[in-house]
């Protein structure tokens, strides 16, 4: 028998790219049992980029003051939410993330808008503040496929087979896909 899901949020709210970087940032220094339910009001209080974008920064602090480092966590979602709204992730644009993957992206700077015929390894949302490894893996693993229209697409190689993830959810879960590959 094999299950459908292994168990982590990311499954449940991938088809939501705001939601999938809303929830990393989130997780960071943070359990997830703690944070999952602060996730809920996050995305029912401010659904979209835009409204996120505008809320002013204490009503954010308040509203996830219990994961602690509200003040620092409240300005980079404000700050995520602009930078979203004013250049919003696309497939047509990566940027550039030094020493990611461990060891690579040394050729790029931070933030780096790379061209279309640009060789070097971009990320889609490398962009947007306050994103680490771990939601850069969260992104590849449930994300990227699904921005980039590749999402079940024949003859293409899904991007979660490319990531060797640290995280201590993330790497079992790529162990659990590559299990129900057989």
């Amino acid at each position: 028998l094999q299950a459908p899901e292994f168990g982590l949020i990311q499954e449940r709210i991938c088809d939501s790219l705001f939601a999938l970087v809303i929830q990393a940032i989130l997780w960071n220094k943070t359990k997830g049992t703690a944070a999952r339910p602060i996730l809920w009001k996050v995305l029912c209080t401010y659904p979209t980029p835009e409204l996120l974008a505008s809320a002013d920064p204490t009503a954010v602090q308040e509203l996830i003051r219990i994961l602690g480092l509200q003040e620092r966590r409240a300005q980079c979602l404000v700050k995520l939410a602009q930078v979203w709204v004013a250049a919003p992730p696309s497939a047509d644009r990566r940027y550039g993330r030094r020493d990611y993957p461990k060891g690579e992206g040394r050729d790029v700077k931070n933030r780096e808008l790379l061209g279309p015929d640009d060789e070097r390894e971009g990320w889609e949302i490398g962009h947007l503040p306050g994103i680490g490894e771990y939601a850069l893996d969260s992104y590849r693993i449930f994300g990227r496929d699904r921005l980039r229209g590749l999402q079940d697409a024949e003859g293409v190689e899904p991007e979660w087979k490319r990531v060797i993830p640290n995280d201590k959810e993330l790497a079992p879960y790529v162990k659990f896909k590559w299990a129900q590959e057989g």
